[in-house]
């Protein structure tokens, strides 16, 4: 099992983080993977971040590749993968 946690900052409307995270649902729901939510991040410096769970970093990709790639509100990102190590 993999998490990936795709964290971003969001330029536009709040409320369209919304619509992304729906396209995330859908996309998610396509490809066999399981969506988390989206988070505000208390201690980082992102705006929000993602979470993926999958069977590994490659099928972790295929919901936002799904939805689209990087959205015109998105400016940057960075993907975090976690392998579980235990039990």
């Amino acid at each position: 099992m993999t998490i990936a946690q795709y964290y971003f900052d969001w330029k536009g409307p709040r409320d369209t983080v919304k619509e992304y995270g729906e396209k995330l649902v859908k996309a998610c729901e396509k490809t066999g993977t399981k969506f988390h939510g989206i988070y505000g991040p208390g201690q980082d410096k992102w705006n929000f971040v993602a979470m993926i769970e999958a069977e590994d970093m490659q099928e972790c990709m295929k919901p936002f590749q799904e939805a689209g790639g990087m959205p015109e509100n998105m400016p940057h990102f960075i993907v975090k993968f976690f392998n579980k190590v235990y039990p």
